[in-house]
């Protein structure tokens, strides 16, 4: 039992310790990494840079329309100001915060995006289609977002989360199969997926890690 209390009380105190690095201004180490350190802005950059490569060359063998699926936070948006203000305030993640956060439009750009983005942007026959877990009646603010940073295009396309059931998995698949909300558009044929997290991208072993299927670093959250 001594041992078990002296245990507990190292946790406690460790905790204790945590908890006043943030109330004296430090900012944990996840959040300072993507805001501050240039490996984060090399390890974006990177991966864009690998990935506009591969989407140029499969775009210029297609003759029919063709997409990539993007994500949007902490693939296209940066949200480290979420993060920044919600510790400082000593608060986790609620949609509330969430949602006054999204509709101020604030947010910044992954490293590499941009230019990923106006690089794509210029092929013919394709589009991007963006399927985020932003609910949907924030969509009008993610596209003023998008328009400040100048990387918003006429021909993108966005499927937000209409309700908890609404999966990107569905929404994926009315992108391949021009079903739903994609009835007007038509099916895509889908070159490549980008994502900060698993759940962005298809159980497809046609799809492959740096040829078609793109991940950005993100430790400040997630479910590991």
């Amino acid at each position: 039992m001594p041992g078990r209390q002296r245990v507990i009380q190292g946790f406690i105190l460790g905790a204790i310790g945590l908890l006043g690095a943030i109330w004296a201004g430090e900012l944990p180490n996840d959040i300072r990494w993507v805001r501050n350190s240039t490996e984060y802005q090399a390890l974006c950059t990177q991966v864009y840079s690998t990935a506009w490569t591969q989407v140029r060359e499969m775009a210029r063998e297609q003759d029919q329309p063709w997409a990539i699926i993007m994500d949007l936070d902490e693939t296209v948006l940066d949200n480290s100001l979420y993060q920044v203000e919600i510790t400082e305030r000593q608060e986790t993640f609620t949609m509330t915060s969430w949602a006054e956060f999204v509709n101020r439009a604030e947010s910044g750009l992954v490293p590499g995006a941009k230019a990923f983005l106006d690089s794509v942007h210029t092929l013919p026959g394709g589009r991007i289609i963006y399927i985020s877990n932003r609910m949907a009646e924030r969509e009008a603010a993610t596209r003023t977002n998008l328009e400040s940073l100048g990387i918003l295009d006429m021909d993108d396309v966005f499927l937000l989360r209409l309700e908890k059931a609404d999966t990107k998995d569905i929404r994926r698949q009315e992108s391949i199969l021009g079903t739903g909300r994609m009835q007007e558009i038509g099916p895509q044929l889908i070159l490549a997926y980008f994502g900060d997290a698993m759940g962005d991208f298809p159980q497809d072993s046609a799809y492959s890690w740096g040829v078609s299927k793109f991940i950005l670093p993100n430790p400040m959250y997630g479910k590991w």
